[in-house]
């Protein structure tokens, strides 16, 4: 055994105990802990739907304040929802995760069952479990602590050694576990009121393409220049408005360009995470270098072209139609060629070319 799992083991035994064997008719309340990215929060869906066709009673998901519009707008028919946020994992304290665990037994009593989401092996992780812990305990990192659940090892083959899709991955889960089957799918529920929102702008320039040029860091966002060239290649192969899909950090270029290039929009409120789905929900054609935005493409189905700077086959294209370009590192070196060559092979495939 490798000397950093040995210690790991060490460490995390601190907080490990016994849990208990449970059948699913048991289980009534149950805790998912994802305070991660969005994406992440996305793929927690067929864990989501699994329980909810066995209809437990009490599902309490804590989330981070990143991804919590991810389940804003999430509706159960027969199960009670709580969602509890809190920071991201990786900026969260012990003290912090140690709060809202005591927080989770002290207002709603100990879980039947903790799903951890995080897929991370580290401390903080443990701290989680160790402090909550619920009778039983899914993951699927392939730790061996005994508060984990034996039904976890062959989605934990699939996460660690096979790098399925992440939703495979929770769908087989549950239903190793005995839970319902359910489809391997991103979820990003939209509320009426947003969709109301927003369509009242998009409704004004009817079809349109989905450009996002930001990524989670800058090796992954698109410098002006090289989006400008991206959007003379899209304005020439297909004459209709595009919307820039932007969080905050690239509002200053979305707007750059709206005033740069012609037939180019972005929506007159501040950014948010719905708001942005909405306009991928509704899009001829999604174009994105971050996995979020592809996701919500996923969820939705929207066509979409994926450029990926790193490609990890957890993360995969899941819509009906798509195309992947890989870069190397930086995401600005992406062949232009390509990227046209590429265009015109997903809008023969939506058939753009009948709708004209």
């Amino acid at each position: 055994m490798p000397l950093l799992t040995i210690a790991r083991n060490s460490i995390f035994n601190y907080y490990d105990y016994n849990a208990q064997n449970i059948h699913i008719d048991d289980i009534k309340f149950v805790v998912i802990h994802i305070p991660d990215q969005i994406g992440d929060a996305m793929a927690t869906y067929p864990l989501i739907r699994a329980l909810e066709q066995h209809a437990i009673e009490h599902l309490l998901i804590v989330c981070s304040t990143l991804n919590k519009p991810v389940f804003d707008a999430l509706t159960l028919q027969q199960t009670q929802l709580t969602v509890m946020s809190m920071t991201m994992q990786d900026y969260a304290t012990i003290d912090e995760i140690k709060k809202v665990a005591n927080t989770i037994k002290k207002q709603y009593g100990t879980p039947d069952l903790c799903i951890e989401a995080m897929r991370k092996k580290n401390l903080k992780t443990m701290t989680f479990v160790g402090t909550l812990r619920a009778i039983t305990n899914f993951q699927v990192v392939g730790l061996s602590q005994k508060c984990y659940s034996p039904v976890c090892k062959i989605p934990s083959r699939m996460d660690q050694h096979l790098r399925a899709p992440v939703t495979m991955t929770w769908a087989t889960l549950m239903r190793e576990a005995g839970f319902p089957a359910v489809a391997a799918r991103y979820e990003f529920p939209l509320s009426q009121e947003v969709k109301k929102e927003v369509r009242g702008e998009t409704a004004k320039l009817g079809r349109y393409i989905a450009l996002n040029l930001e990524g989670s860091i800058a090796a992954r966002t698109f410098s002006v220049s090289v989006a400008q060239n991206l959007i003379a290649i899209i304005q020439h192969e297909c004459d209709i408005p595009i919307i820039i899909v932007h969080g905050p950090k690239g509002e200053e270029s979305a707007e750059k360009l709206t005033q740069a290039c012609s037939n180019v929009y972005r929506l007159p409120f501040p950014p948010s995470l719905m708001r942005s789905a909405t306009i991928i929900k509704d899009a001829l054609l999604a174009i994105t270098p971050d996995t979020s935005i592809l996701h919500m493409a996923s969820a939705y189905n929207t066509p979409a072209i994926a450029i990926y700077a790193d490609y990890k086959t957890r993360w995969p294209t899941m819509q009906d139609i798509a195309e992947n370009i890989v870069v190397g590192r930086d995401i600005d070196n992406i062949n232009m060629n390509e990227f046209e060559a590429t265009l015109r092979r997903i809008l023969k495939r939506i058939g753009w070319e009948q709708s004209l």
